[in-house]
């Protein structure tokens, strides 16, 4: 399997950011400020994945949930938000870089990666109440 560059992790330590190896290749990323993420080589590029709780609210107004999924995604920079689990039910958030590792470039993601991130969300007036 594909490792991760470590320009991706200096450029992530840079920042910040500690890095955790986890299995498979991938690292979780732990920032006080900015949120963690787990990344992963994926395809050409990497994987981006975060994960937020949800209370249950979420089950008993499930089609008010997904439309307020549906509300991140219209206006999302990089990031898909995706529920996952039943109980818990969870949001992810999926946001893949594809190519090599370019200085410029994955700083640019990584800064619409955190607008679209913890923020956005419980900021979004349709997820406020779902966000514990």
């Amino acid at each position: 399997m594909a490792k991760i560059s470590k320009d991706f992790i200096s450029h992530l330590e840079f920042l910040g950011y500690e890095i955790e190896p986890q299995e498979e290749d991938s690292i979780l990323a732990k920032h006080q400020r900015l949120g963690n993420f787990f990344m992963k080589p994926y395809l050409d590029g990497i994987l981006i994945q975060s994960y937020f709780r949800i209370n249950d609210k979420a089950k008993k107004k499930r089609s008010d949930f997904l439309e307020a999924i549906n509300s991140l995604n219209s206006g999302a920079n990089v990031v898909t938000y995706v529920s996952v689990g039943n109980d818990p039910i969870v949001l992810r958030m999926d946001c893949i870089y594809l190519g090599m590792y370019d200085k410029k470039k994955f700083g640019l993601f990584l800064e619409a990666y955190n607008i679209d991130s913890y923020d956005r969300i419980v900021d979004h007036e349709s997820m406020k109440n779902f966000v514990v």
